[in-house]
């Protein structure tokens, strides 16, 4: 039997839980604007002592009724509200201050299934599952700057979101990825920023992905004030890229880069990644108080 990611993480919850050395994190509240190592072979899943986001606390509440969406795919008045729909299209949003929440953004045919286009500011994506489909032809699920994805689920697409400046990711869940033996997947990739933040998120990648979390400096003109805390994170070459590595990048693009507090899950390889847990993170970047979240090293630093 093959296990998903989805599966994998929601057995691991419930035998974690008693193992916890700490009380539960409370809810956090949005923010503003060369052998290959093996996988582990289990049918256990698993982050979160009931503390990070799963299928259970990202995307549609499980009350919500959703109808379906018969606006414009491309919107262009700012303020627009979409509450509790079915969206079976791409959407692009060219306004400011738009609102997406409790819906469903569900195609197979989508090279973003929501682009945040160029200026724009304001994007909020609230209680939202985008379901790329298990799409190979497609990029990510969401794509663009000026933009806060609050309790997302998103899965089926290539990466689970290109996040440009002005972004907030926060108490949402990416996972199950749309794969091939070339499709490099990541959780989320950022080619530049001025401001990044991802809070609080369950990011699992599967064998053969990339990374869970991926700044990749050689392709920005710019990699700044970026915040990864207190995420559970799984998967990749390398769970996290942190976006400096000395003699490679350029260290006039970098600048308030920080991964803290973060937990690692040995639920795809024993080190998380592939080949580790962290690279790419030399100084000026800051890297603080990450532990193991499971296995033989649970609860103890990287």
């Amino acid at each position: 039997m093959r296990w998903t990611i989805a599966a994998i993480l929601t057995i691991l919850v419930a035998l974690t839980v008693w193992t916890s050395l700490s009380a539960p994190t409370k809810k956090t509240q949005p923010l503003k604007s060369t052998a290959t190592p093996t996988p582990i072979a289990t049918s256990t899943q698993p982050p979160s002592n009931n503390s990070y986001p799963d299928a259970t606390t990202t995307g549609v509440p499980v009350s919500t009724s959703l109808t379906n969406y018969a606006g414009p795919l491309t919107i262009t008045e700012a303020g627009t509200v979409i509450d509790s729909k079915r969206i079976t299209g791409c959407l692009v949003i060219k306004a400011n201050d738009v609102i997406i929440r409790k819906s469903l953004i569900k195609s197979d045919g989508c090279f973003f299934n929501v682009l945040s286009d160029s200026g724009n500011s304001g994007l909020q994506l609230v209680d939202v599952e985008v379901d790329g489909v298990n799409n190979l032809t497609g990029d990510s699920a969401v794509n663009g700057s000026g933009l806060t994805c609050l309790r997302c689920n998103l899965h089926g697409t290539v990466d689970g979101m290109k996040a440009g400046s002005n972004v907030i990711v926060q108490d949402s869940y990416i996972h199950d990825l749309a794969q091939s033996a070339d499709s490099h997947n990541d959780g989320i990739q950022s080619l530049g920023t001025s401001g990044l933040k991802i809070v609080h998120n369950t990011i699992a990648v599967q064998e053969g992905a990339t990374s869970a979390v991926i700044l990749s400096t050689g392709s920005a003109s710019q990699m700044r004030n970026v915040i990864i805390d207190n995420n559970l994170l799984a998967g990749g070459a390398f769970t996290v890229s942190a976006g400096y590595q000395a003699g490679t990048d350029s260290l006039s693009k970098v600048s308030n880069i920080a991964v803290s507090n973060n937990r690692f899950s040995t639920i795809i390889f024993p080190r998380s990644g592939a080949y580790g847990p962290i690279t790419s993170a030399d100084p000026p970047v800051v890297v603080s108080v990450n532990v193991w979240h499971d296995g033989p090293k649970a609860n103890q630093p990287i």
